[in-house]
């Protein structure tokens, strides 16, 4: 019985020792998958980085490619839009066939050709003329039947032309709503891709590919992909086809997808690629998509995952030694533990403690520290402080202090917290907290004190402290809120700028200066910005507690807590609305500055168009007999000629180009009056005009075409303002003393105030801060051209004065105030009486065909004897050989190869005494003085009528006899 009890027991025993090694084996196993995970989840967090940088780094590469397309598809586009408007274009004759060779020769290196098509397809015009765009394969959505609506949008597509992939941009013409056919852009693919899709290649497996939202491929390295869908190029690949899709719908992003090699069936390879889309004219859009082969993309990780891999298995089998050396040294403590006193278990609890703790005896021996307080010291172990006076490390400014907490202590009594400054080795002092009591060590009263370094923590709340008197006086708006933009504190800045006190604001949501400027989607891209972690910077207009509006710039940062969750956000702004208002200031003068520049730059093609139509028209006159039935349509064509000439001065005038700017005495006065009863009879009865002039005689230095001009301009925009319901037109005019006005010109004199005050609705800030804006009009297309107030303004600054405007919801009111003269009024000549003749010989020097005809005819109907020549250095060689021939040399400014001064100097150099008139339609560095100081006898602006050429001819040719 005994025996088998005993081997029951055994086995029992045995099976136990089997279930617990069992259970260690499986503690292992639990143990080493664990580790492996612990060592596999890093690797992957690095391969999913490395794999996101990745695809940053192509996506900021495809986005260079997007941009610059977009850029130049933006640039063609508005260019195409202005071809399509312009009247040559639309009505197509020489002068659009002729914009159409500039451009094409201005963009050759882009442009293959240029097409202009009628109605029904035929082609009008192509330049080159040899070129066909209209061949090959066509990927642009088909377009619509050519007499649809006027909003049809540009069409763009990829064709093959000659064997080279070209893009088609085409859009419609419209003649008053309805098709006359359409203009077409060819360009070169090929110089697209290299210009914009050079960074993207195609090696060791990388695929990229460009499609139009209707999923055709238009560019890849494979040129038989072409004009296919994006789907059929890789089939069983739900990842590429989802790409696709993806491209197609316009999207942005990155994706995966896996590829059967060919010739490898059995082998799939993942790639990433990121796309995105290309915006285009029309609304419509391209796609861009690279993709990598993944061993790629972490071709720079096998080094460190091989390293890692390397580490693992080392760690795991040094932490299995050391379990197991631990095992074994365990078994050995375990004994040991159990034999330690009570205090020494104490005493190991109080080592590992973080805060420093320290025993001493009655007189202030010190028994014990702990690791803390030896770190504290740099003792390197506790037994160099054991038998040392505490007080021998307290700072001389507390010892006092001490001593009389250590009586408390004796006596058995707690003490508070305290800080006190103590002295370690190295003269080194520390800000501590101590906290002392009672303590019974080995059998014996003693004295344990627990103190803590908080040096650096009194630093951080002394810096904390400073902060906060920083932003307490600082001159910028500190707000901080919470993540749902309550606001938790803002700083004395904040009520100067806003009105808002602190009481008012905090609690309250930062929607509190919310202005209505920003719409909802401006402020829901700020809150994304912010809530994934990033810093938004910009500019926002807040209304003030007094509901003024105010600009500010604004920098908000997410604050994190110490687990990295966004908890506040803190918004440092500046008030910078008198920086706007300066901004726009210098936007409107550089605004006017460019317009300045194009009037500039047209004005003397323009008034050499003008040259040649008034100068026919003046030699059919003096061929026409006053009562012909032709006679007064001739009139009417130089009449009209003459208000082409009128509206150059116009433009010419507000960018204060003008160089026909003829200066006398005008009475104010009665050009009122003949202005207000010309008014009259153009107006309706509804609108009543009031005169109040003030004034009885006063003149003003000027052209009067300015002044009767600005007077109509003014006078037309208020009629135009009550045009619908009638009112009052007022016009004072009053005298202004000297000293009252605020222009240059006006500081030192007398003036006149001239008012111009209607009863129509008024005009809001905003349109008030544009009306002088050249060609800026409220009007409908058709009925303004937006220069009228445009000039007044160029004309009232030409004139050294100024003006402004007053409007409310009831009336408007222009002020302008000019300079007054003490100068007789000059009454200026018609030039109706019969032109002055002559039978000298006159040289007429102009590079324009038409030009040369007029002056031609003109002179020659005089009895001149006339030569002319467009090439002014063939007219110096016919001077130099002949020089006793001619009488006079009229020659034009601006001519190809030799401006018109510089003839002047060779012809002076040949032959000083010949005279010579020069003629320009526009130049920034001639006028009539600078002219005459190079030596010309004078300066003839065109365009130039019949009368004043043959009175300047006449003039100079008497001077020349005298």
């Amino acid at each position: 019985m005994k025996i088998t009890i005993k081997a029951g027991f055994l086995s029992s025993c045995k099976n136990i020792n089997i279930l617990r090694n069992i259970l260690r084996a499986c503690l292992v196993l639990v143990m080493l998958g664990g580790l492996l995970v612990l060592f596999y989840l890093p690797y992957l967090a690095v391969k999913k980085k490395t794999i996101d940088a990745f695809n940053r780094e192509q996506m900021m590469t495809i986005r260079q490619s997007a941009l610059g397309l977009e850029h130049f598809f933006s640039m063609y586009g508005r260019a195409l839009n202005y071809a399509a408007s312009q009247p040559p274009v639309i009505h197509f004759n020489e002068i659009g066939r002729r914009m159409m060779a500039d451009f094409y020769a201005i963009h050759k290196p882009w442009l293959i050709a240029i097409t202009r098509r009628d109605r029904s397809g035929k082609i009008l015009c192509r330049v080159p003329a040899d070129r066909d765009g209209g061949q090959g394969r066509d990927t642009a959505p088909k377009s619509q039947n050519p007499a649809g609506a006027a909003s049809l949008k540009p069409l763009i597509g990829v064709v093959m032309v000659q064997g080279h992939k070209c893009v088609r941009f085409s859009r419609p013409v419209f003649e008053n709503n309805r098709s006359v056919g359409s203009i077409t852009f060819l360009v070169s693919f090929d110089s697209l891709a290299k210009n914009f899709l050079q960074t993207m290649k195609e090696n060791h497996g990388k695929r990229f590919w460009l499609i139009n939202q209707q999923g055709i491929v238009l560019f890849c390295p494979k040129p038989e992909d072409f004009g296919h869908q994006i789907r059929s190029l890789i089939t069983g690949s739900p990842g590429f086809q989802s790409l696709a899709e993806k491209m197609t719908a316009g999207g942005r992003g990155s994706a995966t997808f896996m590829f059967r090699k060919k010739g490898d069936p059995g082998k799939r390879i993942k790639y990433h690629a990121v796309f995105m889309p290309i915006t285009l004219p029309g609304n419509h859009f391209w796609s861009i998509a690279v993709s990598t082969p993944e061993d790629q993309v972490l071709a720079n990780m096998q080094a460190f995952r091989n390293k890692w891999l390397a580490a693992a298995a080392l760690a795991i089998g040094v932490l299995f030694l050391l379990c197991y050396a631990l095992k074994r040294s365990m078994n050995r403590v375990d004994d040991e533990k159990r034999q330690r006193a009570a205090g020494e278990q104490l005493l190991r609890l109080l080592d590992i403690s973080p805060i420093g703790i320290i025993v001493y005896d009655d007189k202030g021996g010190l028994k014990y520290a702990n690791r803390s307080v030896v770190d504290l010291f740099g003792a390197g172990t506790g037994d160099s402080l054991i038998g040392r006076n505490v007080f021998a490390f307290v700072h001389p400014d507390y010892k006092k202090m001490v001593q009389e907490r250590f009586a408390d202590v004796l006596r058995g009594e707690p003490t508070d917290p305290a800080v006190i400054k103590i002295i370690l080795p190295g003269k080194v002092v520390k800000d501590v907290e101590i906290t002392s009591a009672p303590f019974v060590f080995y059998d014996r009263s003693c004295g344990m004190t627990i103190l803590q370094d908080v040096t650096e923590r009194l630093k951080a709340e002394k810096e904390q402290q400073l902060l906060a008197t920083v932003i307490e006086h600082t001159r910028e708006s500190i707000v901080v809120t919470d993540v749902e933009g309550n606001i938790e504190y803002v700083n004395p800045a904040f009520t100067r700028i806003t009105g808002y006190s602190r009481d008012e604001a905090i609690g309250q949501n930062q929607r509190l200066l919310k202005s209505g400027e920003h719409d909802q989607a401006f402020y829901e891209e700020m809150w994304a910005t912010l809530k994934r972690g990033a810093v938004w910077e910009g500019r926002l207009i807040n209304r003030k507690k007094d509901g003024s509006l105010y600009t500010e710039r604004v920098s908000i940062s997410p604050v994190r807590d110490m687990a990295g969750v966004i908890t506040h956000f803190v918004a440092v702004k500046r008030d910078i609305s008198h920086e706007v208002e300066l901004e726009m200031q210098l936007q409107q003068a550089q605004k006017m500055e460019a317009i300045g520049t194009l009037a500039g730059g047209i004005a003397h093609d323009f008034n050499n168009i003008l040259g040649a139509i008034i100068g026919f028209t003046d030699i059919s006159l003096m061929q026409s007999e006053a009562d012909s039935p032709i006679y007064k349509n001739l009139r009417n064509i130089r009449k009209a000629g003459f208000r082409a000439a009128d509206l150059v001065r116009q433009i010419l005038t507000f960018s204060r180009q003008a160089a026909d700017n003829r200066k006398i005495p005008v009475a104010v006065v009665p050009l009122l009056k003949e202005s207000l009863k010309l008014l009259r009879a153009s107006l309706p009865a509804t609108i009543e005009i009031v005169q109040h002039l003030n004034v009885s005689e006063a003149s003003v230095l000027a052209d009067p075409a300015q002044i009767q001009q600005m007077i109509m301009n003014l006078c037309t925009n208020s009629f135009q303002a009550m045009r619908e319901h009638g009112g009052v037109l007022t016009v004072t005019l009053d005298e202004l003393p000297a000293g009252r006005g605020s222009g240059a010109a006006l500081s030192g004199g007398p003036g006149i105030e001239l008012k111009v005050e209607d009863t129509g609705p008024g005009m809001s800030p905003k349109i008030i801060d544009r009306i002088f804006e050249p060609f800026f009009t409220t009007k409908e297309p058709g009925f303004a051209t937006g220069l009228g107030l445009s000039v007044v303004h160029g004309i009232v600054h030409d004139l050294g004065g100024t003006i402004s405007v007053e409007s409310d919801e009831h009336r408007t009111c222009f002020t302008i105030r000019l300079p007054v003269i003490e100068k007789p009024v000059v009454v200026q000549n018609t030039d109706e009486d019969q032109p002055p003749g002559g039978s000298e010989s006159v040289l007429i020097v102009d590079d324009e065909q038409a030009i040369r005809e007029t002056c031609h005819m003109m002179l020659s109907q005089l009895g001149y004897n006339v030569t002319t020549s467009g090439d002014p250095r063939e007219a110096l060689a016919l001077i130099e050989r002949q020089k006793d021939r001619f009488d006079l040399v009229i020659a034009d400014q601006t001519m190809p190869g030799m401006t018109g001064l510089e003839l002047l100097h060779e012809i002076l150099r040949i032959r000083p005494g010949l005279p010579v008139i020069l003629c320009t339609g526009f130049s920034e560095q001639l006028d009539e003085e600078s002219a005459l100081r190079e030596g010309a006898r004078q300066l003839l602006l065109k365009p130039v009528t019949c009368m004043r050429l043959a009175e300047s001819v006449r003039n100079v040719l008497d001077a020349k006899s005298s």
